[in-house]
């Protein structure tokens, strides 16, 4: 019994809606949970920028 490497593909890169195509374009394939634990690490990450962000102008925003 010969075990093939699982190719692992690249991470997911752009705006959420080109992730989201991308990864539908790995619908159906074998995916390494490590793969995995990054794309979700990836994303998060992003979004607490983008809400980091959101809270910098929203308080340059406040009247004092």
């Amino acid at each position: 019994m010969t075990s093939e490497p699982i190719s692992t593909p690249d991470d997911l890169t752009g705006t959420p809606d080109e992730r989201t195509k991308q990864l539908a374009q790995l619908s159906g394939t074998s995916l390494s949970g490590d793969w995995l634990r990054r794309q979700l690490e990836s994303a998060l990450r992003d979004w607490a920028a983008d809400e980091s962000e959101l809270d910098i102008v929203k308080e340059s925003r406040a009247d004092y």
